[in-house]
Formats: C-alpha cells, structure tokens, sequence
C-alpha cells in the first residue's frame, strides 16, 4: 500500500516551489522595465576582531532633506539619529523641518547602531 502525502509535505512543496519561481523570475530579469535607471544598492561591509562581527555602513547625504525622510534613511543604514534643534516647542511635525548640519559626514563608514547627528531648522 502506498503511503499518501501529509499536507504538512504538500505544503511545503508548494512553498518551495513559489519560491522557486520567484527567484527564477527576478533572477532572469522578468517584469523589470529596460529602460528603467540602474538602482544603486549600499552593501553593508563586515569585519571581525577576535571573534566579534563589526557591521559598518556608509553613511547617507543628509542635508537638505527633511527630517522624516532622513530619519527614515538613517533607520534603512542602521544608525541612530540624534537631532539637535526644534525650537521651543519642539518638532511637531518632522516634515516641517530640514536638516541643515550632520555629522559624521556623509560617505563616511560607521558602525551600525552608531549615532548620527543632524541640526534641523524650520522649512
């Protein structure tokens, strides 16, 4: 007598198989417009010091975006922003305001999980 699959093995070969499929189609180009612009993607660089992984990125241009769009780069890399500025009241809304001064400088490799500072001033 022959032994029927469980649906625990059906499962997951269609899950495999969907996988499959997915990167057969983003691995051979399908879908993507020609004539679209080449998208530049940071990689992450790793080193290691007696056993520990150290994780550094380059970090993003900053100046002259708004402060949620830089907040928003700087969580995507991995770092920590620490804003100085906002006025008396505070900021109230993020995308009422520009950073102006970052430090360290854009294009400089850090640490993930290091801390960024932005200067805002209103837009």
């Amino acid at each position: 007598m022959i032994e029927r699959p469980g649906w625990l093995t059906v499962a997951l070969a269609a899950a495999c198989g969907l996988l499959l499929g997915v990167v057969l189609v983003l691995g051979l180009g399908g879908g993507s417009d020609p004539d679209a612009p080449a998208r530049t993607v940071t990689v992450a660089a790793t080193r290691t010091t007696g056993g520990t992984v150290v994780v550094t990125t380059r970090v993003p241009a900053l100046v002259g975006e708004r402060l949620n769009v830089a907040k928003e780069r700087l969580e995507r890399a991995r770092f920590d922003a620490d804003v100085e500025g906002g006025g008396v009241f505070g900021v109230l809304r993020e995308s009422n305001w520009e950073v102006v001064e970052q430090s360290p400088l854009a294009g400089r490799m850090l640490e993930q999980g290091s801390s960024v500072r932005v200067r805002i001033q209103r837009r």
